[in-house]
């Protein structure tokens, strides 16, 4: 079974995207797990190969393969998706074996890129849609230019 626990030197962008849900009950939708994790690429002194690799897209930077990830973390039971018929994407919880993958993740994770991970989330999830794309487009506008959001 393909595991993000242990998967060689480091940790691997699959890991940061398991370690994303660390400390939160709350679900993620696939923008702000986007967005949560390009702020981390940018921001954070990680190896590349730790991370994502980030285009501009539809709604700024977007990497390909943080959904098959996401995919792989279901079907691995680690992460559980809930659709709501309202809601336009898909969110993502833990399971109890995403909780304890998470546990074992975090004693390989800097304490200091832990942190970073978890206040990038948070100011992501804090913000409306709107806003959060209105802020990452001021702050990365090279990101911007393949994007289908109008500004207000």
């Amino acid at each position: 079974m393909d595991t993000p626990v242990g998967d060689g030197p480091g940790l691997q962008p699959r890991d940061w995207l398991l370690l994303l849900f660390d400390g939160t009950p709350r679900p993620l939708e696939r923008v702000r797990i986007q967005k949560s994790l390009f702020l981390f690429a940018e921001r954070s002194k990680a190896a590349g190969s730790e991370k994502y690799e980030f285009v501009p897209y539809h709604y700024g930077p977007f990497s390909f393969a943080i959904y098959p990830d996401l995919d792989r973390l279901v079907e691995q039971g680690l992460l559980r998706v809930e659709r709501e018929a309202t809601a336009s994407s898909p969110r993502y919880t833990l399971t109890g074996a995403g909780a304890r993958a998470v546990e074992a993740l975090r004693g390989s994770a800097p304490p200091e890129r832990l942190d970073l991970l978890r206040s990038l989330r948070d100011w992501v999830t804090e913000r409306s849609f709107r806003t959060l794309l209105n802020d990452v487009y001021r702050l990365y506008p090279e990101y911007a230019v393949n994007s289908v959001f109008q500004k207000p």
